[in-house]
């Protein structure tokens, strides 16, 4: 099953890197390209890759390795189809100490070719069971809808985006899926190439106990773009607080990110 799981991600990635190299960004000026990365609507391919460290009072640091390749696509001289993937490798110190891979969950957005300022986009999220230990997915094929809506003005790229999941097929004996999420972004970009943000991402396990199934993060994150010959870079570290959690889950999360920008 490892080996499979192996085989699937490489050969993705390989996808991914065969068609970002395809694509440019047109304007590689540091203030551009920070407004691309911050875009989850994005005419740019963004492969970012954030480390985070999850503190829980009275319990070792959780850290993960989370790729969340965007990819636009497209389709004729109206319409784009933007795919955004996302997978992670995961450390859990304890009671068993594992490091595997998480379930993995692709979004597909059809959004106009052509925009203003406001720029939407809907379409389906699957996530598939692709996690390497029992822990670390929900063992379900899971599906439902997303959507995106998204503010591109000046030095501001704002938004919303939404998503969804019900499952659908899987073990009998593992818990039904039906979690929403929420991700909201507020980020100022400046001339130079820096930028400052809020993005936070809101979530409800609809099958959880009552007043256990809400994550609340309150935080905010830095970051800088830049140049090393034509290709486009950037590092962010952000920190967010979990105002509001289930019994036992991380209360402070520390990050940091580096993404290519084509």
């Amino acid at each position: 099953m490892s080996l499979v799981i192996l085989r699937a991600t490489l050969s993705s990635l390989a996808l991914v890197m065969a068609c970002a190299f395809a694509t440019r960004a047109e304007d590689g000026t540091p203030e551009t390209l920070a407004q691309q990365k911050l875009n989850p609507l994005a005419y740019a391919i963004n492969l970012p890759a954030t480390l985070s460290f999850s503190f829980a009072h009275g319990q070792a640091v959780q850290p993960s390795l989370e790729f969340q390749p965007l990819i636009p696509l497209k389709l004729n001289g109206d319409w784009r189809l933007v795919t955004r993937s996302n997978v992670s490798i995961i450390h859990e110190p304890a009671p068993e100490e594992i490091t595997g891979l998480s379930d993995t969950d692709v979004s597909l957005f059809l959004t106009p070719a052509r925009t203003g300022p406001w720029v939407w986009g809907v379409g389906p999220i699957f996530e598939f069971p692709t996690a390497s230990n029992t822990s670390l997915g929900s063992g379900k094929w899971s599906a439902g809808p997303t959507a995106a809506l998204v503010y591109a003005g000046g030095p501001w790229v704002n938004g919303i985006l939404v998503s969804q999941l019900w499952s659908f097929a899987g073990p009998r004996d593992r818990e039904d899926v039906s979690v929403m999420e929420i991700e909201a972004q507020l980020s100022y970009t400046f001339s130079n190439g820096w930028y400052v943000l809020t993005n936070p991402t809101i979530s409800c396990d609809w099958k959880a106990p009552s007043g256990q199934g809400w994550t609340v993060p309150v935080g905010a994150a830095v970051g800088k773009t830049f140049s090393i010959g034509s290709q486009g870079m950037s590092l962010q570290l952000g920190a967010y607080y979990n105002a509001k959690r289930p019994a036992g889950t991380p209360t402070w999360v520390l990050q940091t990110q580096f993404s290519l920008i084509y």
